[in-house]
């Protein structure tokens, strides 16, 4: 009724599944930390009193910082590792299994 699984093949799928969420989860990260670091830096330009930071902050000219623009793309990078080496994992079971198949089976 219940058959024990391989747990190299599960952990190969969670790390194929896991990478994916990985990299759903660094794009929004980085996507609110931007709005978020923008705000702040906003906040900032509007206490300042400085009535030329204030009127390029309000026009959205891109004079704000590059400080405020966080990229998605190393979160990214390391999600895709991570799929990559469940794929690898899958694919070196897949072999192995192929492997016993032959060596059961001489025709």
């Amino acid at each position: 009724m219940f058959r024990s699984r391989d747990p190299i093949r599960t952990f190969g799928w969670f790390c194929v599944v896991g990478g994916v969420g990985m990299a759903l989860v660094a794009v929004s990260y980085a996507r609110y930390e931007t709005t978020r670091r923008h705000e702040d830096w906003l906040q900032t330009e509007l206490r300042s009193g400085n009535v030329s930071r204030l009127r390029a902050a309000l026009r959205e000219t891109p004079d704000h910082p590059g400080w405020n623009v966080m990229s998605p793309w190393p979160g990214v990078i390391a999600a895709g590792g991570v799929t990559v080496g469940g794929i690898v994992l899958l694919a070196i079971r897949k072999a192995d299994r192929r492997r016993e198949d032959v060596l059961e089976d001489p025709r």
